[in-house]
């Protein structure tokens, strides 16, 4: 008896190993996954935390219609989406380019938004079959559904623009940095994934 007991606390003890083993793979795992190696758990800390103050912070301006928030978005890809001034848009690894300031507007109820670069004062719009391009007008084709995912991170789907199945187009950002047409985006794809993250200088300066 006492020897069965024994061998039998000593399984016990073999599947817990092997089961904080597995925890502990998956963690680091999900964390390259997500960040790329890049960024110590306590950066990644730091943006999932300012994303739950962005969701928390609008509150009833956001509700009302007209709201205004100045941003990076950063993709779950590790780019920073940028509009520069000659209408290019792409991803940036620095996060001090002056073209990843976005300033983030709302236009009507629903989530609907405009998304504006703050330095080359282009808006991001959609066409007919999904591809991504800079306008200095404003017009139907920059509307964006701005989607709160379970993750913590936004999707920002086109809301005027759908594929032939009726299935949503969104902004997504390549591992490359490259943007990519609605058509081959998901809303489940991590290239499609953002954070908005705040940027409390440029927002004081243009305020």
């Amino acid at each position: 008896m006492r020897r069965w007991t024994a061998e039998r606390q000593a399984l016990n003890l073999g599947l817990k190993a092997l089961s904080g083993l597995y925890l502990h793979m998956a963690f680091l795992l999900g964390g390259a996954a997500l960040a790329r190696g890049d960024r110590t758990p306590q950066e990644l800390a730091a943006i999932m935390d300012c994303s739950k103050q962005d969701r928390h912070g609008r509150g009833q301006d956001y509700m009302e219609g007209g709201d205004v928030r100045i941003r990076q978005l950063f993709s779950r890809t590790q780019w920073f989406l940028t509009i520069d001034n000659h209408g290019n848009i792409n991803g940036t690894q620095d996060p001090t380019n002056c073209y990843s300031i976005l300033k983030i507007q709302t236009v009507s109820e629903g989530g609907v938004l405009a998304i504006k670069g703050v330095k080359s004062q282009y808006y991001i719009s959609m066409t007919r079959t999904g591809a991504l391009q800079a306008k200095r007008t404003y017009s139907e084709n920059c509307n964006f559904k701005e989607v709160f995912l379970e993750n913590y991170f936004n999707a920002y789907s086109s809301a005027k623009w759908t594929k032939h199945n009726g299935k949503e187009m969104f902004i997504a950002l390549s591992q490359k940095g490259r943007p990519l047409r609605g058509r081959k985006t998901r809303k489940e794809n991590v290239a499609s994934h953002f954070i908005p993250m705040k940027c409390r200088e440029e927002e004081k300066r243009i305020q």
